[in-house]
């Protein structure tokens, strides 16, 4: 029993210790394993395509060809016309965020009657006076940072065009290859098991970067329409903030909902109710619809787990932490299920 509580300890420092060095490389070399993660993502995204193709007799060579092409026109439809799009909206909002003040700073004085049973009234307006023009020159600072940046990523994405194709380029000619290449490094003995743990973490890691961004697209693309046919300013805005929040399980329906709200303040209440209403419906057909016919019931990876990792590798690497919060997860999920559960 001993034996077998020093080695569950033993594997839990040898966890340890790769993490803190995997995060130190991670941080060193940020914007490469950035473009690798992107890559890695979209072979995975387009492993079906590639399998089906192949599977018809296209060859390989001329299969990758047609899978970049494909990823090389949606860059340039986002670069051309999306992105102008959005940095327009942009612009718009920027304009009329001290418009959004008014209408809050209104939206509280008109409650202050009955906030004044709980409230000092003087002190409601203080508080108004004191806060809202703080917060105004907050929101437009990040305004003006996000216009910038989005203004400024575009030469980053037209990097990305010529290095992100060239790895996913290798990565699904030979993807197999390299998977046959890491087996040089485990024992005869170990072989086996080694790859059933890499075909268990693969196919955790492909289901659920596949299902997820499909369904994030869903959800941005029911939002953004359902807000459009509303005649609700800044649809695009709210369609794909809600679109890629939604990586984190059912976030971007409430960051949506409260964007939507904000943007339709001074409206009247019948409005703010369908807004609510759509999104109600949207949250309910991914849950009932999209999770268990794309995701599927038995991934692998609890949505808990999955906010729980986004947000600590997040707050640790920023965007590429994001990117390898979930192969991490999946990682560590089926190691600890087969060294420290399994064993028990």
């Amino acid at each position: 029993m001993e034996f077998v509580k020093d080695k569950k300890l033993n594997f839990i420092i040898n966890i340890s210790i790769g993490l803190v060095i995997l995060f130190y490389v991670l941080s060193k070399l940020k914007w490469l394993f950035i473009y690798f993660s992107i890559a890695l993502m979209l072979a995975y995204f387009f492993d079906p395509l590639y399998k089906y193709l192949i599977n018809k007799k296209v060859p390989k060579v001329l299969t990758v060809i047609i899978i970049i092409g494909i990823i090389i026109a949606m860059l340039v439809l986002t670069i051309f016309f999306l992105i102008p799009s959005v940095i327009n909206q942009l612009n718009i909002l920027y304009k009329e965020i001290p418009n959004f003040i008014d209408k809050f700073q209104n939206l509280i004085l008109s409650l202050e009657p009955q906030l004044s049973k709980f409230i000092n009234p003087e002190d409601v307006e203080t508080l108004l006076k004191e806060n809202l023009s703080e917060l105004q020159k907050d929101i437009l600072n990040f305004s003006r940072t996000i216009i910038i940046y989005l203004s400024n990523i575009i030469s980053s994405i037209t990097f990305g065009i010529v290095i992100v194709p060239l790895i996913l380029f290798y990565m699904l000619r030979d993807m197999n290859i390299f998977k046959e290449n890491l087996y040089i490094f485990v024992s005869k003995d170990k072989k086996k098991e080694f790859k059933e743990i890499l075909e268990e973490i693969d196919r955790i890691v492909s289901g659920f970067i596949r299902g997820r961004i499909i369904v994030c697209f869903i959800v941005g693309a029911l939002i953004g329409i359902g807000l459009y046919l509303l005649n609700l300013k800044f649809a695009l805005i709210i369609g794909i903030t809600s679109g890629i929040f939604n990586f984190i399980p059912y976030l971007g329906p409430i960051v949506g909902l409260v964007l939507a709200l904000i943007f339709a303040l001074g409206s009247s209440w019948w409005v703010l109710l369908i807004i609510v209403i759509l999104f109600v419906i949207v949250n309910q057909i991914e849950a009932i619809l999209l999770n268990p016919n794309i995701l599927g019931r038995e991934l692998g990876l609890h949505p808990l787990t999955v906010i729980l990792f986004i947000l600590i590798c997040g707050q640790l690497l920023g965007v590429l932490g994001i990117l390898v919060a979930v192969p991490l997860a999946a990682i560590l999920k089926v190691l600890a299920l087969r060294y420290l559960v399994q064993e028990e």
